[in-house]
């Protein structure tokens, strides 16, 4: 890849120049990265239209007030399912439900909107965003309203779940991908194989017990669903795992670029956590808490994800950065 060459601006961020170089390129010196890393961004630029780059950091807003909005709107959600009587809070929780699925869905619809055709984590936006939406529709209330028939038809119901989890995963393959090949050092190595172990032993502690209850279930005859929730908990652990390579170059990242893909990851755990308190008794406000945390935080992470895009004028119209071979 060639880099463009940019001429500095006084906010920091570079504006293109196709002239000859300058001596206040030469002077610039070699693009700043980490052996084993290619050049995802040019010299005095921190826009980076795929969101993982490690060069410069770039102007981004401040992150901090929009996860205490986030987190202020998870306590009034929680706080409000205590103080409802029973008979209004079951139908609120019910379409609160929905509401934190589709909004996760949108959000992520607006990322990948905000990104043009080809870049390295669009594709990651588009099938975790239709993951949420089948999630949503699987839903007894909506499938109920679309089909007339009260209640869903279970098969009908375990093979949205079982498609919404399929598109997870296949979400997190897309965006491990777009890592690995972002960064050499990130696919091999004792500390990879370390990372790796550590995030496994961590998804089979907290969805193993799950999934071995609800695959025992099945195997007794207890329907479709339960074999869609065994399922499911396997989803959430590799969707776990395969965060590995993520979180391994968000580390290595500087500006905070890559810090939808922490909110991500906090989603995912909290996906797990809620896998861990599914069959916990007197459990309900714990996995209401988790299942709603999730949504949330997936939503925030595309919102992120749309900021760096934006930071770097229209994600839309600006040349994607990949790898060097």
């Amino acid at each position: 890849m060639t880099a463009v060459e940019r001429e500095p601006r006084a906010d920091g961020i570079g504006a293109p120049h196709r002239g000859p170089p300058t001596s206040a390129h030469r002077g610039a010196g070699p693009h700043p990265r980490g052996a084993g890393f290619s050049a995802l961004a040019p010299p005095c630029d921190a826009r980076d239209v795929s969101g993982l780059a490690l060069g410069q950091p770039a102007l981004l807003p401040d992150p901090t007030s929009r996860a205490l909005a986030f987190a202020a709107v998870l306590a009034a959600h929680l706080a409000l399912s205590l103080w409802l009587p029973p008979e209004l809070a079951a139908g609120y929780v019910e379409g609160t439900r929905i509401g934190w699925k589709l909004l996760a869905a949108a959000a992520c619809a607006l990322a990948a909107w905000s990104l043009r055709r080809g870049d390295a984590t669009r594709s990651f936006w588009i099938l975790l965003g239709a993951a949420y939406a089948v999630l949503a529709l699987a839903e007894p209330s909506v499938g109920a309203a679309a089909l007339g028939e009260d209640p869903t038809p279970a098969a009908l119901r375990a093979a949205a779940l079982v498609a919404a989890n399929a598109l997870s995963v296949l979400a997190s393959v897309a965006l491990a991908r777009a890592c690995l090949a972002a960064g050499r050092e990130l696919r091999a190595g004792w500390r990879a194989a370390g990372a790796y172990a550590a995030a496994a032993t961590a998804a089979a502690a907290m969805s193993g017990p799950r999934f071995l209850r609800d695959a025992s279930d099945a195997l007794a005859g207890a329907g479709p669903e339960r074999w869609a929730t065994a399922l499911g908990g396997l989803a959430d652990a590799a969707t776990f795992v395969l965060l590995v390579p993520v979180l391994r170059l968000a580390l290595r990242a500087r500006g905070g670029r890559l810090v939808w893909a922490w909110a991500f990851a906090l989603s995912s755990l909290a996906w797990l956590l809620f896998d861990a308190t599914r069959h916990a008794g007197g459990a309900a406000f714990a996995k209401e808490a988790f299942r709603t945390a999730a949504c949330l935080l997936a939503a925030l992470a595309a919102l992120y994800r749309r900021d760096v895009a934006a930071s770097a004028g229209d994600g839309r119209a600006v040349a994607t950065l990949a790898p060097t071979p």
